[in-house]
């Protein structure tokens, strides 16, 4: 059937679930121009005002505080949270398939599958189609993805056959299959499930499995404001980059023989670990004998932001380093990060399931993954680094270090390997 219209549920939940919505846009239109996609948000677009916007607002202040207790206490309410908006996403949804004739609905977040299912069913037999969910699987497939897996597992066996469940192959554990992984996880068998590559932005496609360039190469940066950019003017101009300004955007010249190193710390970044970082970042450049240019995620510049916060750093260091430039900047589209992600020798992130994605993509140093372990020492086990990530980012950052080899590092650990790997490049 040729697909005529497309609907894209997605959730203002997390960054990766909004990029992941954005990449499935790009490849619909990829294959037909002519395609007429429409997006929904079911937390902006769906749930009450009120409601919705409340659940944006605790998650993102959890992820900006590093609470890993709140992000878990969010996640475990999920199942309470799909109960109270049941009524509101079964409605909206069959409005909109009615409204629109919708030929194919893809959906990149967790909630409210059963009630768009109950909703496409009855559309199916109203209007004699044969329209599927396609539910996305945005994060990495474990054990802890219950967020996505607990509702699927829950369908009756009915709504099951309007599911189409499409990720990549999911993290075992030793001896076990992955039909096993799929019926205790979702209850349902392998065959039901569809194998895909990494669903990312098409940037991040272009870029797939390329050398990291031997030559010079140039990213251009939004920015937002003349503050914005008066901010990141006061921190880049302590260092040596060479930066030129045209409108809204600084154009910045990476040479071949540079070390790159971004930070990003999810799309609501946590403050005190990501100024933590860019201050012993400072003493690593001390210690290399190489310019560091340090890419530095703040978000959007608001009143007392991140992005003023890591300025304001910057200017006040009385030793800074000649060698080390800072680079603070604010949300950038997929052909600013892809490039970014790409050149950098070190990536330290957190381990939700887009950025993780992307890095699996197109990455080419070192994969670091965040934890909130806190006065543990220098040298914490694996088990008390996992306990400072919430809820499935753990077994995320479990899947990167056995598919990609990823580290887990914390601002009082990382230190001796960031001066040995930026020694030798």
């Amino acid at each position: 059937m040729l697909v005529k219209k497309l609907l894209i549920i997605t959730s203002s939940a997390g960054g990766g679930l909004l990029q992941a919505a954005i990449a499935q846009e790009q490849e619909a239109l990829a294959k037909d121009p002519h395609v007429q996609t429409m997006q929904r948000d079911v937390l902006k677009d769906w749930v009450w005002k009120w409601l919705g916007k409340f659940s944006i607002e605790s998650w993102n202040r959890a992820q900006k505080r590093g609470d890993v207790f709140s992000q878990k206490f969010l996640a475990s309410s999920q199942f309470l949270f799909d109960f109270i908006i049941w009524p509101s996403s079964f409605f909206h949804t069959l409005s909109i398939l009615f409204k629109e004739d919708i030929d194919r609905v893809i959906d990149t977040q967790p909630s409210s599958t059963s009630a768009v299912l109950k909703a496409i069913r009855l559309f199916n037999w109203r209007r004699s189609k044969k329209v599927v969910l396609e539910k996305l699987i945005v994060d990495l497939p474990t054990r802890k993805a219950t967020h996505f897996f607990r509702p699927i597992k829950a369908l009756s066996k009915t709504d099951k056959k309007f599911l189409k469940l499409r990720t990549i192959a999911p993290l075992l554990e030793e001896g076990e299959t992955a039909e096993e992984f799929w019926q205790d996880s979702c209850g349902l068998s392998e065959l039901d499930v569809h194998y895909e590559d990494v669903n990312v932005r098409l940037p991040f496609k272009i870029l797939k499995g390329k050398a990291r360039p031997q030559e010079p190469i140039t990213i251009g940066f939004n920015v937002k404001s003349e503050e914005e950019l008066l901010l990141m003017r006061n921190a880049y101009t302590r260092g040596s980059i060479s930066a030129s300004v045209k409108n809204h955007e600084v154009v910045f010249d990476i040479p071949r023989d540079v070390n790159v190193v971004t930070i990003l710390l999810g799309s609501q970044p946590a403050r005190s670990a990501t100024l933590n970082y860019v201050k012993h970042f400072v003493e690593v450049a001390k210690a290399i004998k190489k310019p560091l240019y340090l890419f530095v995620f703040c978000a959007n510049h608001v009143e007392k932001s991140l992005f003023l916060m890591v300025s304001q750093l910057t200017q006040s260091i009385s030793d800074y380093p000649p060698l080390l430039t800072i680079i603070p900047f604010s949300f950038q589209n997929d052909q600013v990060i892809a490039p970014l992600f790409h050149r950098s020798e070190i990536t330290i992130s957190r381990s939700g399931g887009g950025t993780a994605m992307e890095l699996m993509a197109v990455s080419t140093g070192e994969i670091w993954i965040h934890s909130e372990t806190k006065n543990l020492g220098t040298n914490p086990t694996l088990k008390e680094l996992l306990s400072g990530i919430p809820v499935w980012e753990s077994e995320s950052a479990l899947y990167l270090l056995k598919l990609k080899g990823a580290k887990i590092v914390t601002p009082n650990t990382f230190m001796p390997e960031a001066i040995r790997l930026l020694s030798n490049q």
